[in-house]
């Protein structure tokens, strides 16, 4: 399967600055669903999440993918699918490997499932309706969950913590002694500490 690359910006009056941001293993949610925190993430127990969430909005795909747009999410990322201009302070290039994305399907009681897949990784311009983004063959053999949506441009939210060996670049410098230099937890103050509690991980 191909690799699935995205764009995501953001600025020091929200966000901690890259050495700070990924010294947890990678660009960790604030309040990410179960099973969705690095180190030991699964999409299983956010995809779980996910179908509740859609069910809180009526089923109504096009209007969970609104919810997602108009008020952002404090359980996922959101990225463009796109490179676009941007007045970020920091901005990060991420890359899927071995991406996948389908459909959804109401499954009844069981909730969402995954419907038919759909070569939107290959070709952007085709991601015209809401689909889930895996890099496995189901949702219980992938690590990360994605959800593609349209503002414009294309989008994907992801709801699964991003590893640091995803992070292509940040600001066109790799991740590194060549590049982004990445504190250690133990380089922070306590008052730092506490304050990026959310975003820490074991």
């Amino acid at each position: 399967m191909p690799d699935m690359t995205l764009y995501r910006g953001e600025r020091d009056n929200v966000w901690p600055a890259p050495a700070v941001r990924l010294i947890w293993g990678g660009l960790t949610i604030r309040d990410p669903w179960p099973g969705a925190r690095l180190s030991n993430q699964t999409a299983t127990g956010a995809w779980s999440a996910l179908s509740r969430a859609i069910g809180a909005c009526g089923g109504d795909l096009a209007e969970f993918s609104r919810r997602l747009r108009a008020t952002g999410v404090s359980y996922g990322l959101t990225f463009a699918r796109t490179p676009t201009e941007s007045d970020s302070d920091h901005n990060y290039v991420v890359t899927i490997h071995h991406a996948r994305t389908f459909l959804l399907r109401y499954g009844g009681i069981g909730g969402w499932t995954l419907g038919d897949e759909v070569p939107w990784v290959t070709d952007p311009t085709l991601a015209d309706r809401d689909y889930v983004v895996v890099n496995g063959p189901t949702v219980g053999r992938s690590t990360v969950l994605g959800y593609g949506h349209v503002a414009g441009t294309p989008e994907v939210t992801l709801f699964t913590d991003v590893p640091t060996g995803w992070v292509t670049s940040v600001n066109g410098q790799p991740i590194g002694a060549r590049g982004v230099r990445v504190l250690t937890d133990s380089a922070l103050s306590d008052a730092e500490r506490l304050r990026l509690t959310k975003l820490r991980r074991p």
